[in-house]
């Protein structure tokens, strides 16, 4: 009689093949995004309008006033169609590999980017997209019940706002514990009845109430600079209020989907519907509102209208339904993504508790972010344009590009030996030519001296992975920042994210620098001929750049050297000017160390602004690599030794700059210093005029170490990629351009502190703070939990919530001085 067999490797492998299986589908059926999919089409078409009306809608009016009639209604249906293109793109990608769905935005991303790439790319702007409206939703909530409070109770005692943002949140300490999409159906419906209701009650009332007396349909602002920034933010509200396609590829999971009747066919009828009715929501607020209102009208028009009473009350209460339905729609991804790592990687039994502790996380965040910055307004333009405008209007086209564009394979290989060769030929001719590569004999202490201008202490160890890198593959070396990018990101994606960050970081260097040249021989003259006649800033910066149409037609790094050395004997020289001057003038009178906003908003701002000067101070990297590129490099002695030596004498050097000046400063002068210390400083006046051309000559060696690369950048177009003819009269065209460029901005927006902060956070953070960062983890990859993994990890948190938060503040400095300001003065 046989036995029966043994089980064998094989159904050793299938049963744990099965069983691992099985725990992903019972995961999946807990997690709230592919936990049910027997949603029916109508469920698209109320959650996508439950999505996308709501905040935004109510801001469209004052969006048109600062817009104006004709861009504003360009706009508005612009908007329209563009988002609604790229909502059918994401419905048609949501099933475009057969047998698989992608049930997240960022599943996507991974397809088309990468397994790891497609995260860094994608999470971030989607979880700054969702965390963002709930936040505007919580205040939007908490203002539209108070508002309520106020209308119907007109002689009731006021109540403040954080109480009303608390009880629209305690609705949510309860519903966000509903599962799942499906489960929120009925919250989604009501909110997208809501929407439609108060948006009916917005333009109708208003028609009701006629045109208001004496309406004018010119710009607010008085100033052109004014109406310029509102413009601006106008933009972001509209971006904001097209913003459903951070939530549509999570809706159109929880369709159900056969290769016979794919999700998308009841989707896009969902879609379809769902935009008619934003069309029926947007148009009439939008044009009627302006309309009665013209440039008068508040940022929500709900509160300019005040009567009828109980009309208004009632549109106030649709509001907060809407509000309350549209939280949930964007909180359930964010659920999904936290309990998706919590289970998945850190392996939590799936549990009650579990989501209970996770979801009144998250609620209680955002509740208490709401409450401490309820700016309705300045929220809503600054998500619009910073966090929506990616993930709604534009990075779909190149997510589809890559994805669906069929990839051709190229015959270069095949080419014969002497086209090979003399491609070669052509390119070194080229690299001889161009400014980062024409020369390579620098010594260590010239890029030493050149770094001197650049940084110092938390970004000397991203500076460090930077020099590391130059030379990681055998045989090549990384010239540029952009190429780095290539080998960590791919050949265009490389380019898409390293390139503009690196271009807005050097030109944007240039205009600030521009900026303080003048500034500082105004200071000059100002202090030498007390009696003279004022001259506008306007001139001197003018002055400052008839130098940069000489010296910008040095060819590269190297031919600069001598200009760069006498910029870092001048910082040194000025820095120690500005403490030691400081030091005896000793401390002020009255003096006072507390901070110098006397409200709390302006206290937080001006924080803000200050974390962005500090990102300033250290920009280096953006140069780094080019500025290795200029040392002489073998396999017995790479570039990287030399390198890190100069590195070390220059963060030596700076730190001898920067402390004591911000500390001494600071001791001496309290909340009354100005954002360029040599002001504060008057006497004695042949020292501070001393120390103003120190700053001139420093930043004239700064302006061409920053346009160096930007020089290479646009010379290798024209000449690799549109054929010209590498020469003398194509550089000085190009190099002259620039410079008129920088300078004409520079004229037109000589605002110094603000100019600093907002380049600071929004250029500097990510190419010197987090970016480095990621390029490390995606060509070494650490291992996970390692030391170097935490420490880039560190760095990368740190440098997002600097790029988010130092823009904030140093837009309200430009802002608020851009008011009083004249163009050209």
């Amino acid at each position: 009689m046989v036995g029966a067999q043994p089980p064998t490797d094989q159904d050793y492998n299938q049963a744990t093949i099965d069983e691992r299986l099985a725990r992903q589908k019972a995961i999946d059926d807990w997690l709230p995004i592919t936990g049910s999919r027997n949603a029916k089409w109508w469920y698209s078409a109320f959650h996508n309008v439950t999505a996308m009306v709501g905040a935004g809608v109510l801001s469209l009016p004052y969006a048109m006033a600062q817009l104006g009639w004709g861009p504003g209604v360009a706009i508005l249906a612009l908007s329209w169609i563009i988002t609604l293109y790229t909502l059918w793109q994401m419905v048609e990608m949501h099933e475009m590999v057969p047998g698989k769905r992608f049930d997240r935005y960022h599943e996507l991303g991974q397809y088309a980017f990468g397994e790891k790439l497609g995260l860094y790319i994608v999470v971030p702007q989607q979880l700054v997209c969702e965390v963002a409206t709930c936040i505007v939703y919580m205040v939007t909530g908490g203002k539209s019940l108070k508002k309520f409070h106020d209308t119907v109770c007109s002689s009731c005692k006021d109540i403040k706002l954080t109480y009303f943002i608390m009880i629209f949140a305690s609705v949510h300490f309860v519903l966000s514990h509903l599962p799942n999409f499906n489960s929120i159906s009925g919250v989604s419906l009501a909110a997208a009845v809501m929407s439609l209701s108060y948006s009916t009650i917005a333009w109708g009332t208003s028609v009701h109430k006629g045109v208001k007396p004496d309406v004018s349909y010119s710009y607010k602002a008085e100033t052109t600079s004014g109406t310029v920034f509102n413009f601006f933010s106008a933009l972001g509200d509209v971006s904001f209020a097209y913003a459903g396609h951070n939530v549509v590829l999570e809706i159109q999971a929880t369709i159900p989907s056969t290769p016979e009747k794919p999700s998308k066919g009841p989707m896009w009828k969902g879609v379809i519907v769902a935009y008619i009715v934003v069309a029926l929501c947007y148009f009439p607020v939008a044009l009627i509102g302006y309309r009665m209102f013209g440039n008068s009208v508040e940022d929500n028009i709900l509160i300019s209208l005040e009567k009828p009473t109980w009309l208004i009350g009632m549109a106030n209460m649709f509001v907060v339904i809407h509000v309350i339905g549209s939280y949930q729609i964007y909180a359930m991804p964010v659920f999904d993504m936290i309990e998706t790592l919590l289970v998945k990687k850190l392996n939590f039994r799936p549990t009650r508790t579990l989501r209970f502790i996770v979801r009144n996380v998250y609620v209680g965040f955002t509740m208490f972010v709401g409450i401490t910055f309820p700016f309705f307004g300045g929220l809503l333009g600054f998500f619009g344009g910073f966090a929506f405008a990616p993930t709604s209007f534009f990075s779909l086209n190149s997510r589809q590009s890559k994805i669906m564009g069929t990839q051709v394979e190229t015959d270069q290989k095949n080419l014969v030996k002497d086209k090979v060769d003399e491609k070669l030929r052509e390119q070194k001719e080229i690299d001889d030519w161009l400014p980062i590569t024409s020369s390579r004999n620098a010594k260590w202490w010239g890029p030493g001296v050149v770094i001197l201008i650049l940084s110092w202490m938390i970004t000397l160890y991203t500076l460090w992975q930077m020099v590391e890198m130059h030379e990681m593959v055998p045989g090549k070396r990384f010239d540029r920042y952009h190429e780095l990018g290539q080998q960590a990101f791919g050949e265009k994606l490389g380019l898409y994210i390293v390139v503009p960050q690196q271009l807005i970081v050097e030109i944007g260097v240039d205009i600030v620098y521009m900026v303080t040249g003048g500034k500082s021989l105004e200071k000059v003259h100002d202090l030498v001929c007390k009696d003279c006649k004022p001259i506008k800033t306007t001139y001197f910066i003018m002055i400052f750049a008839s130098v940069h149409f000489v010296l910008a037609h040095l060819p590269s790094f190297n031919s600069i050297s001598g200009i760069s050395l006498a910029a870092a004997v001048m910082s040194l020289s000025y820095s120690t000017i500005a403490w030691a001057a400081s030091a005896h003038k000793g401390v002020q009178k009255h003096v006072e160390y507390g901070y110098k906003a006397s409200t709390t908003p302006g206290t937080v701002f001006n924080f803000f602004t200050a974390l962005g000067d500090v990102a300033f101070a250290y920009a280096g990297h953006n140069v780094v690599l080019e500025i290795q590129a200029t040392l002489p490099s073998t396999p017995e002695k790479p570039s990287k030794g030399p390198m890190w030596r100069g590195v070390i004498i220059a963060y030596i050097v700076v730190a001898l700059c920067y402390f004591p000046v911000a500390l001494v400063g600071y001791y001496v002068f309290g909340n009354n210093v100005e954002d360029n210390i040599l002001i504060s400083l008057k006497k004695p006046t042949w020292l501070i005029v001393t120390a103003n051309m120190f700053v001139v000559v420093h930043v004239i060696g700064s302006y061409q170490l920053y346009a160096m690369p930007v020089f290479d950048m646009i010379e290798t177009v024209l000449v690799t990629k549109l054929h010209f003819k590498p020469s003398t009269l194509l550089r000085f065209i190009t190099r002259n351009l620039y410079v008129a460029f920088t300078m004409f901005v520079a004229i037109t927006f000589p605002f110094f502190g603000g100019l600093l902060g907002f380049f600071g956070g929004f250029a500097f953070a990510p190419t010197t703070y987090f970016l480095p960062c990621i390029m490390w983890l995606a060509i070494y990859k650490p291992k996970k939990f390692s030391l170097s993994w935490f420490a880039n990890w560190i760095c990368i948190i740190l440098g997002l919530l600097l790029m988010i938060l130092a823009p904030i503040g140093a837009l309200r400095s430009i802002i608020l001085k851009a008011k009083d300001y004249k163009f050209y003065s």
